[in-house]
């Protein structure tokens, strides 16, 4: 497996006149956690879901685990785009769960379909996973009968389950109330704690300066400082992080 696993130069997106990614750039590495900060509508998530195949970009160059997905926003056949799709996994801000499914299907559905998985290997991989979040009493409930918290867990489940090299957040907690949030930041720092290697947008600044080994603040489309998380938070060199950081440790 390749040292750096996402590699991003020049990314750019529009959605008809509104430019939402100007040109990011940026590398990760194996087993490394990166951060990403900024106010809303500044493109994080656009970002998120171009590298996770979601969305297709305009402009730009990017490889996942040393596998080029475009250059020049020209994307390798089909067939090589889901064999890189399977080394990313999201993790969405509103769970995205299938309300008609339990959790345990929830969880073994895609197993199946993506990775030809028996019906007992999925199983047992998904009870493995629910154990680890907590939640081996839960597989046979549905959505609906689950807390916030409970239901970001199953999701986190389901990336996990199909053992991707890379694993997204996309402001995981933004829908949980203060004591859900530690519990899925509890989940997050245990995975950061086993080396994965992830990318969080997030706006918990505390834990993201915590758990990250490289941060990124982003307004406007655009990478505005880059670091380590005592350089962004600790020492800004642009006055815009500076302000976007203190606004969060005054409230």
């Amino acid at each position: 497996m390749p040292d750096v696993m996402v590699r991003a130069e020049d990314i750019r997106k529009s959605f008809g006149q509104l430019e939402v990614l100007k040109g990011i750039s940026f590398t990760l590495e194996r087993g490394h956690v990166l951060s990403i900060i900024g106010p809303s509508g500044s493109g994080k998530s656009t970002l998120l879901r171009i590298i996770t195949q979601l969305e297709k970009a305009d402009g730009g160059t990017l490889e996942i685990a040393g596998e080029r997905l475009f250059e020049d926003a020209l994307y390798v056949p089909l067939a090589s785009q889901r064999r890189i799709a399977r080394y990313t996994g999201l993790v969405f801000q509103s769970f995205n769960l299938f309300p008609h499914f339990s959790v345990l299907r929830n969880i073994t559905e895609a197993q199946r379909a993506v990775l030809g998985r028996s019906k007992a290997e999925a199983e047992e991989k998904a009870y493995s996973l629910l154990d680890r979040m907590s939640l081996a009493d839960k597989a046979k409930s549905y959505p609906c009968q689950l807390s916030g918290g409970q239901m970001q867990r199953v999701s986190i489940a389901r990336a996990l389950a199909l053992d991707p090299q890379v694993l997204f957040f996309d402001e995981p907690t933004s829908a949980l109330d203060p004591e859900l949030t530690r519990e899925i930041l509890s989940v997050i720092r245990s995975l950061a704690e086993e080396r994965m290697t992830m990318v969080v947008v997030t706006h918990e600044m505390a834990f993201a300066r915590a758990i990250s080994d490289r941060c990124i603040f982003m307004e406007g489309g655009l990478v505005i400082e880059e670091g380590v998380p005592e350089e962004v938070f600790d020492h800004p060199q642009m006055e815009r992080t500076k302000r976007f950081v203190q606004s969060f440790s005054q409230e």
